[in-house]
């Protein structure tokens, strides 16, 4: 397979990256998808002085991709375009983060920085795994009806490269998510108390946007407070629907530290 990918044009061998399965101990983008140089080292909140934050950054451009204080877990998730709760096995090199700093020598769409990623992984980190499909509980998040109500869509107007966090902040009571696609919002619904299953975006909306989740910080630490699928529905006209849904998991087996810069 290797021969003929390298015959094939860029665009091509990508779509074929892209849809194809991969198995433990492949890499699953071949050595021409590789960053020009890349740095790895602790992350500065972990430093002597530093923040000692546990908030992670995903900064993707053309150019380069940057990710600050994040640890493997989420190098995986958005690598493979990953949710938490699909790394069957999560908390490997637990309590290490990462300042992550590459670079590539021509302008790269943000699906080509996640195979890149994905190679880093495999050279540095020797990272093996494999994937599987599990039938779970899960919720959708659907447009409710009367239609969504959310900010204007920022999308043409952000810069090439703009950091994603993957959390939201909390703002006076509030959860804050900057800087978020309705996919990205799913994914960040996830990682909250309140949530108690995946989340799925079905809304087809596109676009990036900053949202405001009101009282909803303060809500899911009050027994007696509004729950956050009834917030999100009043607020954004978004609903959550339980459903059964065979989901990706990834089952990691190996990976060490992250070999010398």
């Amino acid at each position: 397979m290797a021969p003929m990918l390298s015959r094939l044009p860029l665009a091509a061998s990508l779509a074929l990256i892209l849809t194809a399965p991969f198995t433990s101990g492949q890499s699953s983008a071949p050595p021409s998808i590789a960053f020009e140089v890349a740095s790895i080292r602790p992350a500065v909140a972990d430093a002597p002085g530093g923040e000692g934050s546990t908030r992670s950054q995903i900064q993707p451009a053309p150019d380069s991709l940057i990710l600050r204080n994040i640890d493997l877990d989420e190098m995986i998730q958005w690598a493979y375009s990953l949710q938490h709760n699909q790394l069957a096995n999560p908390g490997a090199l637990h309590n290490h983060r990462y300042d992550v700093r590459a670079r590539v020598a021509v302008p790269a769409s943000e699906n080509t920085l996640r195979l890149m990623l994905r190679e880093l992984l495999a050279t540095r980190f020797n990272l093996k795994l494999h994937r599987t499909q599990k039938q779970t509980s899960v919720y959708e998040l659907v447009v409710a009806k009367g239609g969504p109500r959310l900010p204007p869509d920022k999308a043409g107007k952000l810069p090439a490269s703009y950091p994603r966090e993957t959390f939201p902040r909390v703002v006076d009571g509030s959860f804050v998510f900057t800087n978020t696609s309705m996919p990205d919002f799913a994914q960040q619904l996830t990682e909250l108390r309140g949530i108690d299953l995946p989340v799925l975006d079905r809304t087809g909306i596109p676009g990036v946007y900053d949202i405001t989740l009101k009282s909803a910080a303060a809500a899911v630490r009050d027994p007696n407070g509004p729950s956050l699928l009834t917030l999100i529905h009043e607020q954004l006209g978004l609903k959550l629907v339980a459903a059964k849904d065979p989901i990706e998991v990834v089952v990691i087996d190996n990976v060490d530290e992250p070999s010398g810069n």
